[in-house]
């Protein structure tokens, strides 16, 4: 839950605000938009069997992002080594079952709202600055 909770701030705070600068251009040329991602995300959490995760990734072997999927509480390395992760969304009904019982698609929905991208965008700078020399 570490990144999870990164991956979270407050609208006051910035949360929610859409990914700039070098993330941004990379969700553009990865997925085509930013809506193409939060729907590819939203729909392959949604789908998700059980509890688990949805991510967003950079894969650092072919240098670019990709959305995985892990069961329970499996982290993103399962998926493999050259996976770094940039922002997990958290799909067990824990996280959500209090507001939305067991609608995880308006929780999906919504989670967009406190996304803090900004954590997202250094991750990702980070990475690339190291593996995309």
């Amino acid at each position: 839950h570490s990144i999870f909770w990164k991956n979270l701030k407050p609208t006051n705070e910035g949360g929610g605000e859409a990914p700039h600068g070098k993330l941004g251009w990379a969700i553009d040329e990865d997925f085509g938009s930013f809506d193409k991602l939060v729907k590819k995300m939203n729909a392959e959490g949604a789908a998700l069997q059980g509890s688990g995760w949805v991510w967003l990734a950079l894969d650092k072997e072919a240098k670019k992002l990709s959305v995985e999927t892990t069961a329970n509480q499996d982290p993103l390395v399962t998926k493999g080594a050259n996976l770094i992760p940039l922002l997990g969304i958290d799909v067990w009904e824990h996280a959500y079952y209090l507001q939305y019982k067991n609608v995880r698609p308006d929780y999906l929905t919504n989670i967009w709202k406190v996304v803090n991208w900004k954590y997202a965008g250094e991750e990702y700078e980070n990475v690339a600055a190291e593996y995309f020399v």
